[in-house]
């Protein structure tokens, strides 16, 4: 048991609030949204949406979350995670790139409910943190 924490993540942050569900639970639905995609309609053209999460290691560096087989039994009181959301734009000559957004997420275990941090990496792209709550919202319904 260990906590997986980011040494350099920031002490300002984004956005600040809970998930009103137990630690385990929290990072176990959040782990399951690794390599995920969903696809949206906006102006007649159609984008795909695919989401990439790794986890914090050493305190130094990130991993992708696939290569720990159990983390809601490995990590106890916080973890650290790198939320990246590649957009990509489908057409029928090819897909086209459009943005990737990267998030530092630090969530923290506070007994019936867990309190989550959210900085954005960077300023370029589409989503913001209240995006990124939303997602973490609907994952851990």
């Amino acid at each position: 048991m260990m906590r997986r924490v980011y040494y350099r993540f920031p002490t300002r942050f984004d956005l600040n609030f809970s998930l009103m569900v137990p630690f385990p639970r929290a990072i176990g639905a959040i782990a399951a949204l690794h390599r995920t995609h969903s696809n949206r309609r906006e102006d007649g053209n159609l984008f795909k949406q695919h989401i990439i999460l790794e986890i914090a290691d050493d305190r130094t560096r990130f991993l992708p979350i696939d290569l720990l087989p159990s983390i809601a039994d490995m990590v106890t009181e916080s973890a650290d995670f790198r939320l990246s959301i590649h957009e990509t734009l489908l057409r029928p000559e090819g897909r086209v790139p459009v943005s990737e957004d990267a998030f530092l997420i630090s969530i923290v275990d506070r007994g019936p409910q867990s309190e989550v941090f959210v900085v954005k990496e960077g300023t370029s792209g589409s989503h913001d943190a209240l995006d990124v709550r939303d997602l973490l919202r609907g994952a851990c319904e």
